[in-house]
């Protein structure tokens, strides 16, 4: 019997955005929030500048 991995919907509000109210949506923001600190940290600009 294999099993399955249940898939969590992600509840969206109105305009198509990720509802930041719920729990998944809480670690959605977390984790884009992290990526746009890392995009714009010191060595990446760096990085870019020397591209």
């Amino acid at each position: 019997m294999a099993t399955t991995k249940r898939k969590t919907t992600i509840k969206k509000t109105k305009d198509g955005t990720v509802d930041k109210r719920t729990k998944e949506g809480k670690q959605i923001a977390a984790r884009m929030a992290k990526a746009r600190k890392s995009k714009n940290s010191l060595k990446n600009r760096i990085k870019r500048l020397f591209k």
